[in-house]
């Protein structure tokens, strides 16, 4: 079986585990409270989890000032997603292109028409983007910030298509899996229109800015009751372990750590995007933990990066991008410097073997 996604340091035995710059996971690892929280929870394993997550949304409530009914827990965003698919069955999705695969994976679980929008030589989405929503659509997805361009959508084109849905009927699936890297998420979040639109749906998770993916925790926010209510009975009960629940609820208190965060990459992010130009990659201009790139002048770079123990994300297999197109985590100062300390070194065999 093959597997789509970065992140995956069990395919061999490495001598010594890999430098991952596939997951696009916060380089400060798994916050004090987050693991302290992990280790206390262990006593209470002799207990089944609590199936609707009272305590961890009532604190998820209290960070994202959202009413705790309007929150549903799973395990992982794409159990959420995949729940959502299962409840919704769109007959018709659209997706921009490239983009994130787990929406076309769980899309096509259901059996639903695919509808790829190309985001063009720039990579973004564009007003033009919502003339595709027709009458015909039941659902429309919007990665925001997008995987793996890491392209913010403004929110006032967000709320273009948000009103295009509504008039035509579908649903807006908005994934906010990366906005805590933003530098002003709180400008961009669709949370403050979920009231009067029940059409708006936004995904969420724990796994990156918590550095916890093996913990498996994400979740959904939606005004629509009846919708929260179907995704208990998409999906086995207890899907949200004791110790997720735990962590979930320390990192939903811990407001230090994603501010530290943000300004941390940012810096970091803009340290490796210089260093990728000046080996002559073209950068996209990022705005969260990760950056694309396109090389064009090493070639099989992602394999003889892996004879060097870098693990590198290729974006051969996203529509719209070819296997010139590569995504790296932004991780810390050195391991950043290694991953441009090693690509110089390629680059120079490259050039040596011409």
């Amino acid at each position: 079986m093959k597997h789509i996604h970065g992140g995956d340091i069990y395919a061999e035995a490495w001598k010594e585990e890999p430098l991952d710059f596939s997951a696009n996971i916060n380089p400060f690892g798994i916050p004090d409270s987050v693991r302290q929280a992990a280790q206390q929870a262990i006593s209470g394993c002799l207990h089944y989890p609590d199936p609707f997550c009272r305590a961890l949304r009532r604190a998820i409530a209290q960070r994202d000032t959202v009413p705790a009914e309007q929150i549903f827990c799973g395990n992982g965003a794409a159990d959420v997603l995949y729940r959502l698919m299962l409840t919704l069955r769109p007959k018709k999705i659209l997706l921009p292109a490239p983009t994130f695969a787990e929406y076309e994976e769980a899309a096509q679980l259901v059996g639903s028409e695919i509808v790829r929008i190309s985001l063009g030589e720039e990579l973004t989405i564009t007003p033009a983007h919502w003339d595709a929503v027709t009458q015909d659509v039941d659902l429309v997805v919007l990665c925001n910030p997008n995987n793996p361009t890491g392209l913010l959508t403004p929110k006032w084109l967000v709320k273009k298509g948000m009103e295009r849905c509504a008039a035509v009927g579908a649903r807006l699936l908005v994934d906010e899996c990366f906005h805590d890297f933003l530098c002003e998420p709180e400008t961009s979040s669709m949370a403050d229109q979920l009231h009067d639109n029940k059409h708006l749906i936004l995904l969420r998770s724990f796994t990156k800015m918590y550095a916890m993916p093996g913990i498996r925790l994400g979740y959904c926010l939606s005004s629509d009751q009846d919708l929260i209510d179907k995704l208990y009975e998409a999906g086995a009960p207890w899907s949200v372990s004791v110790i997720a629940q735990a962590c979930g609820m320390a990192a939903a208190q811990d407001v230090d750590f994603p501010q530290k965060t943000r300004e941390y990459v940012a810096q970091q992010r803009a340290i490796l995007k210089r260093g990728l130009e000046e080996l002559g990659m073209y950068v996209v201009d990022g705005q969260v933990n990760y950056l694309l790139f396109r090389s064009t002048e090493m070639p099989d770079l992602q394999q003889r990066l892996h004879d060097r123990g870098i693990l590198i994300r290729s974006c051969a297999n996203y529509h719209g991008l070819d296997d010139t197109w590569f995504r790296v985590a932004v991780r810390n100062e050195m391991e950043n410097f290694v991953l441009l300390h090693t690509l110089r070194q390629l680059k120079e065999e490259s050039a040596w073997q011409r």
